[in-house]
């Protein structure tokens, strides 16, 4: 660390407003994903009005990066000083501070510094580094001349809706944090494409459908804390919101869970007139969106509620369906242990679907489910060892239209010529069947790899 190069950078604005104010807008970091564009989120740990632990998501060259930050607070001196204890790649360490210089009663010069060093002190890690700070610090200066000089008139709002959930906090959990399946559970939802290089942080790149049949494009990060709650950020909006954030909040009880979703709004006043017109006002799109919003929302914890309902498994299938479905996967195991790809992909839906938590993107339809199998076939078919499929502790429950939900565990088994069976993967899967005569067809299957 000592022999690492120290880097420096400064940058500054002046803003039209009182120090103290501006003061406030930098102290108060829980306000920051609303005002300022590359942060997600950010959690208090510990801490008091002068010093304070925080965990900080927020996005730096188009990625998610997440670290853990000390600051000292000094409202007199009026400078807030941050040095990160838990960097992410390609940072090794990185601190500076925010000062303020009053200018006058209604004017504040605001510096920003940064000092860092890289990993390896590696040219291209620098070079990632200060094109992030150039980008990151430059929007958030404007963001906060502009939240400083603009009085709020009530551009920022928050409200909720919530539902109440015959069923448990973890499976309507599950619901939310599984997007990738919402076009083929929410009929508001046209389009989703999810990704998840780290576990539990997300970006999500959504078509919904209005009202009045248009098609919106989002683009949002989410940072899930499991069972509990998704907090995420909107870094694509509709032209009427210079920023959304928002939460689902699962709250379970002796009877059940309430699912709560919370909505943060600041509109773009720029774009009202434009948007809904030249008699248009604040109070009419905070109608507006509250509307739009609270529908789409309501809708999806309505599908969340009904999706835990169903996994409570308060309606069981009957044993000769149950019986059914282990012989179904009887067959599909044996299919693919016996290293038959175009059959085992056969056991698909046409359109069918194959997620896991160890690859960027599902598998969409059946053509790309049997070529990732004949590729993963290629890459052992030299390996001298039999490997055997095995799904155990199996649940069934009912699903709309006469499909079934089903949850078990899934283990490979590998054993070398003459050698002992050894663990090779062990997971948890959960499918979506849909009756194929007197057979089953997947058309969805998620597989969450244990440590993936």
């Amino acid at each position: 660390m000592s022999d690492e190069t120290a880097h420096h950078t400064v940058h500054e604005i002046d803003v039209r407003a009182p120090a103290e104010a501006v003061f406030d807008l930098v102290a108060e970091a829980s306000r920051w994903p609303v005002h300022f564009p590359p942060s997600v989120h950010v959690e208090r740990l510990e801490g008091d009005d002068r010093q304070e632990r925080l965990r900080i998501w927020a996005t730096a060259n188009g990625e998610v990066k997440s670290w853990t930050s000390r600051r000292e607070l000094d409202r007199a001196g009026l400078r807030v000083a941050f040095r990160q204890e838990e960097s992410r790649a390609p940072v090794r360490s990185m601190s500076g501070e925010w000062r303020l210089e009053p200018l006058g009663p209604e004017r504040t010069r605001v510096r920003f510094t940064h000092t860092f060093t890289a990993v390896d002190d590696a040219p291209e890690h620098v070079e990632w580094i200060n094109r992030a700070i150039d980008t990151n610090t430059a929007s958030e200066l404007e963001a906060l001349r502009r939240g400083a000089e603009e009085a709020d008139a009530g551009l920022t709002f928050t409200f909720d809706d919530s539902v109440r959930v015959d069923g448990s906090a973890k499976d309507a959990y599950e619901f939310i944090r599984a997007a990738d399946r919402w076009t083929e559970r929410l009929p508001h939802v046209a389009r989703v494409v999810l990704t998840e290089d780290t576990p539990n942080e997300q970006i999500l790149e959504m078509d919904t459908l209005t009202a009045d049949g248009e098609t919106h494009t989002t683009r949002s990060v989410r940072v899930c804390f499991p069972a509990e709650r998704i907090v995420y950020k909107q870094i694509r909006t509709p032209a009427l919101m210079a920023a959304h954030t928002g939460e689902w909040i699962f709250e379970e009880d002796e009877r059940g869970c309430t699912v709560t979703s919370r909505h943060t709004v600041r509109i773009e006043p720029d774009a009202v007139t434009t948007v809904l017109g030249p008699q248009a006002d604040v109070a009419a799109a905070r109608t507006m969106i509250r509307e739009a919003l609270g529908r789409n929302s309501l809708a999806t914890l309505r599908h969340a509620a009904e999706h835990a309902k169903r996994r409570g498994g308060t309606e069981p299938v009957s044993a000769q369906t149950y019986v059914a479905v282990q012989q179904f996967y009887a067959r599909q195991m044996r299919l693919l242990d016996e290293r038959r790809a175009e059959e085992w992909a056969r056991t698909f839906t046409e359109d069918g679907v194959f997620a896991q938590n160890t690859a960027p993107e599902p598998l969409r339809g059946r053509e790309a489910v049997a070529a990732a199998v004949r590729r993963n076939l290629a890459r052992t078919a030299d390996t001298p060892e039999q490997r055997r499929h095995v799904f155990s502790m199996l649940t069934v429950v009912p699903g709309p239209g006469g499909s079934l939900h089903t949850r078990c565990y899934a283990q490979v088994l590998a054993t070398p010529p003459g050698g002992q069976s050894r663990l090779h993967l062990s997971a948890v899967c959960e499918d979506e069947l849909v009756p194929d005569g007197d057979d089953w067809l997947v058309r969805h299957r998620r597989v969450e790899h244990d440590g993936g």
